[in-house]
Order: C-alpha cells, then structure tokens, then sequence
C-alpha cells in the first residue's frame, strides 16, 4: 500500500528540481543537433557528440589495444543518458519509443528516439535565431508513430554519417547544404508510360550539397525507401514507378532549377542553399550575383536488400533495379538514379558512405561513390 504521506513529500521536490535545472553547454549542443537533425536516438548523438570532442582535443594517448585516441572525448555514454534524461523529465527534449525495436532477446526497455520538448523553443529560437512559432511546429509535428520514427532516424542516420565523413576528410569533402522538410515537395508534368501526360510528385527525404576539393558541387535527393511501397502498383497509388517518373521528368524538364539556386560568398565558395518558395518577396533572384541555378542532380535510394562488391544484388534493391526496364524507353540505360542498402555504411566506420557502394540501372555503369 502506498503511504500517501510519502507520495506528497516526494512530488514538491521533483518540481522543484525541474524549476532549478540549468542548462549546461554540453545540453544546448544536444538540444541544436536534435533540432538540425530532426529525431536523434542516442548512438547517433553519441558519434556526433564525440566527434566533435575529438576535433577539439589536442591531447593523445594509447589505449590498451594499442590504438591512438583523444585523451578525453568530452563525457562517456553514461554522462550522456544522464544528460537526456535530465532534459527529457524537464521538457526540454521529447523522449519516444520504439516498440519495434526492443533491447534484448525478447524483452526489456523499447529503444527511444528524442525529439524537441515544449520548453525548447524559445531556446533553440534564441541559438539559432529561429522564429519561436516555427520551432513550435517543429515540435507539434514531432508526434508521430513509431513507424515514421524508423524512417526519421533512418535518415538522420544516413545524415549523421555523411557529416562524420566529411568532417574526417581533412578538408577535402564539405557538407554543403542538408534540407529537408515540406518546403521540398514539387511536382513534375511528362508522359507516363501509356504515352499520355500525367502530374507526378516530387517529395524526397533530404536534398543535400557536397563540395568536393579539386572537383566541384555535387547534388542528391535522398529518397530513404522502408520496403511498405510497392515498385509497380495495380491501382492509382503512390509507387516507386511513379517516384522515378516524377524526378525523371524533374531532371529532364529544368524545374528544379526556377527552386534550388546555390548561395555563394563573395570568394566564390558556395555558401549554402537558397529555396524560392511561392510566397518569398524576392522576385530578382536571376539578378543576384551570389545566387546561381543548382546546375543538377542525382538520386540516391536507400533500399532494404543486400548489395555485394561483384554488383550482385538481392532482396528489395534487386526488385527495385529489375523494374527499371519495365518503366520505359531509357530507363534501362539510366545513371539519374543511384541506390544501395543500409548495410553498406556504417557509423562506426562513417567514410564507408563515400564508398563504391551505389549501383545504377545502368548495367554499363561500375559501382560508384557520391564524391566520384
């Protein structure tokens, strides 16, 4: 039996614990990459946090397997539960589960994605310079089902390990520009296979910029595939044959070019992304000198399957590539559309991402990496 005595001594001081919690720095830097990122689990916040420990650290040691580490990396991982929990219980952080992805054999606690809390708003709006009301959105949006939660952390997995690889490139690769949200959706109008003109949807994960020393920008839509969408669908339903459509006709037509202008420094280093949205009051974009058309892209699929160094492939990835010919005249032959699976890069090892492992349609084509 509870003792009612204790239940009410026990509450005022939780409280007031809550009032009395101060925001360390290593808190802030939790709460900004949740924000940039979207949903972050804690073994991506963990290689992210460390990360950028080591890029600070001056000082090295052995460690007993003889390898040569940063003597400190900032805080271990109990610190870092620590300080999510602390941010979760005081609202500042949004704690999720999920329940398809149990720790253990078959039982204990489900695996949890975090999300901005209700009191980071004004924080984040006070780091960043980010309107409150739009973070406010961010965070109404965030509750969602643990099946979007899978495909959020998916991609802020593919992101987090793309940034660790161009952070360790020793200058030679620069993350240009990381978008994602509803301000890409678009549309695209050409011909479906019956020959007749349909309008298409554009709607892709992300649509990031790498800069490659010596070489030049590089652009990619990132569509991160969950295996639940049909390649071929018998009925008026979204599909990937509709999705190739849609950036086919994209790419063919030049319309992401009236959208995606790259901003650049007075240097002439790209500098970011500039998205012209219906409602922007700029209407002289063409006449800024540091605004030039994103010139084009590609884009890279991440497909459940298994993909080998010899080009074989299995599983979903193989369905996806075998349907390509069935989709038209030219799409057999394609080098618009790159694809791999989740297996074949890894946060532990995050320059494996920049890797031969994309394959094309393009039975011609040898596999090839995103800074090639």
């Amino acid at each position: 039996m509870t003792d009612p005595t204790r239940k009410s001594a026990e509450n005022p001081t939780r409280k007031r614990a809550s009032r009395s919690f101060t925001l360390a720095e290593v808190d802030y830097r939790i709460l900004q990459l949740v924000y940039e990122h979207r949903f972050l689990n804690t073994e991506l916040l963990w290689h992210l946090l460390k990360s950028e420990a080591e890029g600070e650290q001056s000082e090295y040691k052995l460690g007993r397997d003889g390898k040569k580490r940063p003597a400190q990396y900032g805080f271990g991982m109990k610190a870092l539960y620590k300080h999510l929990l602390r941010l979760s219980e005081a609202k500042y952080l949004q704690r999720q589960q999920l329940i398809d992805l149990p720790i253990g054999g078959s039982h204990g606690v489900p695996r949890a994605a975090y999300g901005l809390g209700i009191k980071s708003a004004p924080v984040i709006a006070e780091r960043t310079g980010t309107a409150v009301q739009y973070i406010k959105n961010i965070i109404d949006a965030n509750r969602v089902k643990s099946l979007f939660l899978r495909h959020a952390l998916d991609i802020a997995r593919f992101r987090a390990t793309l940034e660790l690889a161009c952070n360790d490139s020793g200058g030679k690769l620069r993350l240009i520009f990381w978008e994602q949200g509803q301000g890409l959706r678009d549309y695209a109008v050409g011909q479906n296979e019956s020959g007749g003109t349909e309008r298409f949807p554009v709607n892709p994960d992300a649509f990031f910029g790498i800069q490659v020393r010596d070489k030049g920008n590089a652009s990619y839509f990132l569509e991160m595939d969950r295996g639940t969408m049909p390649v071929i669908s018998k009925k008026d339903r979204p599909d990937i044959r509709k999705k190739v459509f849609g950036y086919m006709h994209y790419r063919k037509s030049g319309k992401y070019r009236e959208k995606y202008y790259y901003g650049f420094l007075p240097n002439g280093q790209p500098s970011g992304l500039y998205i012209n949205r219906p409602d922007d009051e700029n209407t002289a974009i063409e006449q800024n000198e540091f605004l030039q058309p994103i010139k084009g892209f590609s884009v890279v699929l991440v497909v459940p399957g298994k993909l080998h160094k010899t080009k074989f492939v299995s599983g979903r990835i193989e369905n996806v590539l075998s349907s390509f010919p069935f989709f038209g005249k030219g799409f057999a032959s394609t080098s618009l559309f790159w694809l791999t699976t989740p297996e074949a890069y890894d946060i532990e090892n995050p320059e494996s991402i920049l890797g031969n492992i994309w394959i094309t349609p393009n039975p011609e084509k040898p596999m090839q990496s995103l800074i090639e």
